[in-house]
């Protein structure tokens, strides 16, 4: 088979990111060249087809995860276990944290979540104005995190702040040695009273047949926080914003909340907070015609996949009746996120609260503040509401001054 010639162009994926409407931008990309050589980040290449983002996200025996999953380089020193493992390291790593992560294990913290996100509105209800990215989407996430790996609530405040600066600049490297060196304390903590929790099983993982190290314990550790986070929090902004643009839609979620548990993942790909991870290719391969030499770096474009038409008709319409939704906003094939579930029910919750309580909500849009990145980052979200008064709306003592 005869390879055709690529296109090169100035494609930039944290450009595209930090845009509010990519999407015809995303379209004339997939149409006019769906493998695409770019030079911006030093080169790389970028897949813009739904078919082709899931054949090379399972095929990891030619697209490694091995060698770095962002583009540029995160700069951190040590591998970022499971996501940038190749099997069997992959397996060793995620296996035994699955369980932990499955629906029926992330269900009994609904309480937990709803409660939360009540605490977070109930904070400024009844000012009739808030930075919904500030004050709720960011602490949100931070909150179900630390419940799940059992950190103790007299550190949670500490712990949210660590993480809303990172969501707010991934660049805060002084936050994130303050976080690795409180992960270290959990370490030790757990070696010296082990507890039935994540923490303490993850002492017990075998990696290679031998016993995980200190080091790679707090890459994963590192790893299961951070990649719960700014995801989940610039997804949650990113749908508060979507929905305050459709308010024709919203109202269908007002009217009819049980259409919310359905509705999350029509939202996700519309969204796609995490637009893209790239992969290594291995040796070359021919994608679509075009080859693709090896050692090059290949950035799986889910967010130009989850507006393929060829896989979603009328992709860049937010239809809340769409069946099937195969959508790659969580990744695809062994790589796919371990918190998805967890992420799915903290928007679900946030989404049937906040609709209930200031379901007109309106969004300044000129003062929306965002950020391209590994995430659709959003910075601010700036909304005005109907003020309410906390008491009335939550008459028993559960939301704390």
């Amino acid at each position: 088979m005869t390879a055709i010639e690529p296109e090169t162009a100035q494609y930039d994926h944290v450009a595209i990111s930090a845009m509010g409407d990519p999407f015809p931008d995303l379209a004339a990309a997939r149409s006019r060249c769906p493998v695409q050589h770019t030079d911006a980040h030093d080169g790389y290449w970028v897949l813009h087809r739904y078919a082709d983002v899931v054949a090379a996200a399972k095929d990891t025996a030619h697209f490694s995860s091995a060698k770095g999953i962002t583009i540029p380089h995160h700069g951190f020193p040590m591998e970022l276990p499971p996501l940038e493992c190749d099997e069997p390291r992959h397996t060793d790593f995620r296996q035994p944290l699955n369980a932990s992560f499955s629906p029926s294990a992330i269900r009994p913290m609904e309480p937990y979540i709803r409660q939360s996100v009540r605490e977070l509105i109930g904070a400024f209800i009844e000012r009739g104005s808030a930075d919904l990215a500030q004050e709720l989407t960011m602490h949100l996430p931070a909150l179900a995190m630390t419940q799940l790996l059992n950190i103790p609530a007299s550190d949670r405040e500490q712990f949210t702040e660590w993480t809303v600066r990172l969501i707010r600049n991934p660049q805060d490297y002084d936050a994130a040695f303050e976080a690795m060196g409180y992960f270290s304390e959990i370490l030790e903590d757990r070696e010296q009273n082990p507890q039935d929790d994540i923490p303490t099983m993850m002492r017990g993982i075998q990696v290679e047949g031998r016993p995980i190290e200190d080091g790679e314990y707090l890459c994963l550790l590192n790893v299961l926080v951070m990649a719960g986070l700014d995801t989940t929090a610039n997804a949650a902004a990113n749908i508060l914003a979507l929905l305050a643009e459709q308010p024709e839609v919203r109202r269908q979620l007002v009217d009819d909340p049980a259409l919310i548990h359905r509705a999350v993942d029509e939202m996700l790909r519309y969204v796609t907070p995490l637009p893209g991870l790239a992969r290594t290719v291995t040796e070359n391969v021919v994608v679509d015609g075009i080859e693709i030499p090896a050692e090059n770096k290949v950035l799986l474009n889910y967010i130009a996949a989850n507006h393929d038409p060829e896989a979603f008709p009328n992709p860049d319409a937010l239809d809340l009746t769409r069946k099937n939704i195969a959508h790659v906003a969580f990744g695809s094939g062994p790589h796919r996120c371990l918190g998805a579930h967890l992420a799915r029910l903290e928007l679900i919750v946030l989404l049937e609260e906040l609709l209930a309580v200031m379901p007109e909500y309106v969004i300044d849009a000129e003062k929306v503040e965002r950020f391209g990145g590994i995430t659709r980052g959003v910075a601010a979200l700036p909304a005005t509401f109907e003020p309410r008064s906390r008491a009335e709306l939550w008459p028993t003592p559960e939301v704390s001054a």
